[in-house]
C-alpha cells in the first residue's frame, strides 16, 4: 500500500499594511530627490560661481550699527569689519569711506588692505581706497556703503 505524499503549499507572505506599487515608489523617490536638491540650493548664487567665502547675499549690518573706533582705520589704509561685510577706508585724514567687503568678481570676501589697496584673496583683484578697480579680474567697483563718524566711532548710516 502506498501512502499518498503530503503536499504543502507555501505560506502566504505576511501583509503589514497597504502595499506600495512600483509607480508610487518611483514617484516618492522623485519627491525626495527634489527636496534634497532644494535643501542644497539655498541662498543666492553668483553668476560665475567658484571662489571661497562666497556670499552673494546683501551685506549684513543695519543702519546705526557701530563698527568700532575711527582710530582703527589708518590714514591711507582701511579696516575690514567681517561681521558686517564692510571695509572702511581713510584715504586722507578725516575722510572715511564705507564699502562692501564682497568682491564683485565672484563674491569672495576681501582679505586685506595693503599698500593703499583693498585685496581679494580669491583671484587677487585689487581696489583703490574709494572702491574703484585697480587690477582685475574684477571689472566692477566695490559697492558703496555709507558710514558716519561721530565722537570717535564709525557707524553704518
Amino acid at each position: 500500500m502506498t501512502v499518498p505524499e503530503k503536499t504543502t503549499t507555501p505560506a502566504e507572505p505576511e501583509t503589514r499594511g497597504p502595499r506600495l506599487g512600483r509607480r508610487a515608489a518611483i514617484a516618492g523617490a522623485g519627491v525626495v530627490g527634489i527636496g534634497a536638491v532644494a535643501a542644497c540650493g539655498g541662498g543666492a548664487t553668483t553668476e560665475s560661481g567658484g571662489g571661497q567665502q562666497q556670499s552673494g547675499d546683501a551685506p549684513e549690518g543695519a543702519p546705526g550699527t557701530v563698527l568700532g573706533p575711527s582710530s582703527e582705520v589708518p590714514v591711507g589704509g582701511g579696516q575690514i569689519y567681517a561681521d558686517s561685510q564692510l571695509v572702511v577706508t581713510q584715504p586722507t585724514e578725516g575722510e572715511f569711506t564705507g564699502l562692501s567687503a564682497i568682491c564683485p568678481h565672484q563674491g569672495c570676501s576681501v582679505g586685506s588692505v595693503t599698500d593703499g589697496a583693498i585685496v581679494c584673496p580669491c583671484h587677487n583683484s585689487r581696489f583703490a581706497l574709494d572702491g574703484t578697480v585697480l587690477d582685475g579680474p574684477a571689472q566692477q567697483p566695490l559697492e558703496s556703503r555709507p558710514v558716519t563718524v561721530a565722537d570717535g566711532s564709525i557707524t553704518l548710516a
